[in-house]
């Protein structure tokens, strides 16, 4: 039986109840999905978030379509997913998948279950984007985060102009106001998803071009991508260099280290370049913390490369910055690799021995 006027009352009822916890699961997703696109990847996006409104929950629920789907309130809250929901639009479409396996890699639920992940290229269709809809771990579900068990977010990744294209589209063709479109519209939108390919083309060149310009630049950083397009040239040009560049970047900030100059005369020693005492001291790192249960790895290629060549003579400053222990929280990556750094130089006895140095390690950290 399809859902009763008297039943979706009570959904609302209950909703304005809750409404306060999907508003702290958006802001939770939110954040971290900041920090995949910022820190992690150091990709040009926007992220934005929003709690559906009761009375769009109640519109939604009034739909013919959506009432027959549900006989229940309890079945309502189970089965509607968008009502914490966040979008990740990123600059480029090829950021696209990079970004959803970076939310596979961070959300999980309380019962190992993965986020549910569904693609929406359907070549028939204009739409293009990739849905997640996401849990919280166990991990974060403390520190006043036990009610978000149940809840679930949904995160929608894809392109600034296919997100452009999508709110058109979703507007005119399934939100029509007035009637079936006409043949005129439905030609310009298809015109509109030509447009938006091409948009994704010039995007791709317009930062390519900005990128090499950087490459010229001279004296202080003047943002995260700066110092990824300046920095990836001077340390063999890889593009993955811009993985975990985010955090380091803000690291090198609060180090007073705000140009490719200062790099060097924190890094280069003993007649190595910088791209060779880099490359020396993240091997040594790497070297040791393979094999071991850390739970944290050196990635080839990306800024990590440049981080192992600051810690050579920076590791005490980070950790002195980054103060952790019992009641602090688990340590950021960054800090939890100057541990790993100050535990190699320290303990150059345990060093072949790296299950050793995770256990301690991780009695370290509480």
């Amino acid at each position: 039986m399809p859902l009763t006027d008297p039943q979706i009352e009570q959904c609302h009822d209950r909703y304005l109840r809750e409404v306060d916890r999907y508003a702290k699961m958006a802001d939770l997703v939110y954040n971290r999905c900041i920090d995949i696109v910022q820190k992690k990847l150091t990709i040009r996006a926007t992220v934005q978030r929003r709690v559906k409104s009761p009375s769009s929950f109640v519109e939604k629920l009034r739909r013919p379509d959506i009432r027959a789907k549900f006989d229940t309130v309890e079945a309502v809250f189970a089965g509607v997913s968008d009502l914490a929901a966040v979008r990740v639009a990123t600059y480029l479409e090829s950021d696209r998948g990079a970004v959803v396996e970076e939310i596979e890699s961070a959300f999980f639920g309380a019962n190992a279950d993965e986020p549910k992940v569904e693609k929406k290229d359907d070549p028939q269709k204009n739409y293009k984007a990739t849905h997640c809809q996401v849990y919280l771990g166990e991990g974060d579900l403390t520190n006043g985060n036990e009610n978000l068990v149940d809840t679930t977010c949904e995160i929608q990744v894809c392109s600034l102009l296919a997100h452009v294209f999508n709110e058109i589209e979703h507007d005119l063709v399934y939100k029509p106001l007035n009637g079936t479109l006409s043949d005129a519209e439905n030609e310009l939108i298809d015109q509109l998803s030509l447009i938006t390919r091409a948009g994704d083309l010039t995007i791709r060149r317009l930062l390519a071009e900005t990128d090499e310009r950087h490459k010229d630049s001279k004296g202080r950083f003047q943002d995260v991508y700066d110092f990824v397009a300046r920095m990836r040239t001077l340390l063999g040009n890889d593009v993955r260099f811009s993985n975990n560049a985010g955090q380091l970047f803000e690291e090198l900030q609060g180090l007073n280290v705000h140009s490719p100059e200062d790099v060097d005369r924190v890094v280069a020693h003993s007649g190595l370049t910088l791209e060779q005492a880099s490359k020396a001291e993240f091997d040594k790192l790497k070297a040791f913390l393979d094999g071991s249960d850390r739970g944290i790895a050196l990635e080839e290629g990306t800024s990590d490369v440049l981080l192992a060549g600051v810690l050579r003579t920076h590791a005490d400053r980070v950790l002195d910055r980054h103060p952790t222990g019992r009641g602090k929280g688990r340590p950021m990556r960054l800090v939890q690799i100057a541990k790993a750094y100050k535990q190699m130089i320290e303990q150059p006895a345990v060093a072949a021995n790296p299950g050793a140095v995770a256990e301690a390690v991780v009695a370290d950290n509480g």
